[in-house]
């Protein structure tokens, strides 16, 4: 009997053993779950806290965006619009978002100046433009900033400036004026004369009318320049004033010198004031004309740009610019020429800046010059086709 009591005792000792063991270890399992419970409950709370203060900073941001005096917009490698602000929408006049950048810019009445460096929207606002890429996100970051104050001011700034110059020019141009128009007299008087044959009437005559047509450029440059090149804005055909320009030189032409309008083929339309334009282009023909004489023949073309812009070029085969004199010439006052007022080439670029456009000087491989004077499209409504007009010389 005691035999068989010691396996069963030591059996039953065992399991209790076991038994103990396992509660122990259902304790321990028990304890760390609930560590681990706690841990989870915290770390919860913690992730809830830091999207609760993401949620903050982003609306936080979103209202910092929105309240910037600038615009941004933001789009992907698709060019679609993914986030904007309140100045970009009041601005463009629409939400751009899931839009295309390229096609809102056309939508919305803007134009791109400054080879996309500068918008012009339709009520007058002036927008710079800048871009930033970002890489890792392939997205593009826009910012627009107001300088429509800024500009009215530089043209304030310009304005008073050529007012403060009316002095210095006013003395220069006394002397200008005083000589042409003392000749003009004496030839006048001249024409007084019953005794005059009729070859020396029509020299005296043609004398008289080449002076004043000094007096009249003199005139014309010097309110161009103090007008800042700007008058009646209009809606201008590229043929139209290219007609203006061969009308208006059709008498020097006469003289002996040579002209060429170029075919062009060139869709939309310019905008601004037609005669300062046709004077700014005669300024140049007229120029490469004093400089090389007669004998230059002077080319008129138009060449069509990306970007809804349009080059009109001024070409001659005359003895070009020396590169130390590039920039000088488009300082007013300054001239190579005897008896010149040096406000030809200022009043040209005068013009072209005021039609948001630009004047250079360049020098061909072939020699000659060639100013470039380069000016925005309004949308394209039609072509235009300019016919070939050759005038003083063979093509």
């Amino acid at each position: 009997m005691d035999g068989n009591d010691d396996p069963l005792e030591s059996t039953f000792s065992a399991f209790n053993r076991l038994s103990e063991e396992l509660s122990a270890a259902y304790s321990s399992l028990a304890g760390r779950a609930a560590g681990l419970e706690q841990e989870l409950a915290r770390s919860r709370r913690e992730k809830e806290r830091q999207r609760e203060q993401k949620e903050r900073l982003a609306d936080r941001l979103a209202a910092l965006l929105d309240s910037l005096p600038g615009g941004v917009i933001v789009y992907g490698g698709d060019g679609l619009v993914s986030a904007s602000n309140a100045a970009a929408r009041d601005w463009l006049r629409a939400d751009p978002e899931g839009r295309s950048w390229a096609a809102l810019l056309a939508t919305a009445g803007v134009r791109v100046l400054e080879d996309g460096r500068e918008l012009a929207l339709a009520d007058g606002t002036q927008l710079t433009l800048s871009r930033r890429y970002v890489p890792g996100r392939d997205e593009t970051i826009i910012l627009l900033t107001d300088v429509t104050e800024q500009r009215r001011l530089q043209a304030e700034l310009e304005q008073h400036r050529r007012l403060a110059t009316m002095g210095e020019m006013a003395a220069r141009l006394a002397h200008q004026i005083r000589t042409p128009l003392s000749t003009a007299m004496l030839y006048a008087n001249h024409l007084t004369d019953r005794a005059l044959s009729a070859s020396q009437r029509q020299g005296f005559g043609a004398n008289l009318l080449a002076r004043l047509r000094d007096l009249d450029r003199l005139t014309r440059d010097m309110l161009g320049f103090v007008r800042h090149g700007m008058g009646e804005s209009r809606e201008i055909l590229l043929a139209a004033l290219f007609d203006d320009v061969r009308q208006a030189l059709d008498g020097a032409v006469r003289e002996g010198c040579q002209l060429r309008i170029r075919d062009c083929d060139v869709a939309g339309t310019l905008r601004g004031d037609r005669q300062a334009l046709a004077g700014a282009l005669c300024n140049l023909i007229e120029n490469a004309w004093q400089v090389g004489g007669a004998a230059v023949v002077v080319e008129l073309s138009a060449r069509e740009l990306e970007g809804n812009s349009v080059e009109l070029r001024v070409d001659d085969n005359g003895p070009g610019v020396s590169p130390a004199l590039q920039e000088r010439i488009f300082e007013p006052f300054f001239s190579v020429r005897t008896g010149g007022t040096g406000l030809g080439l200022p009043v040209a670029r005068s013009v072209a800046e005021a039609h948001e456009g630009s004047l250079r000087l360049e020098s061909p491989p072939a020699g000659g010059a060639r100013f470039i004077l380069r000016l925005p499209l309004l949308p394209r409504i039609a072509s235009v086709d300019c016919h070939l007009a050759l005038v003083g010389g063979a093509r």
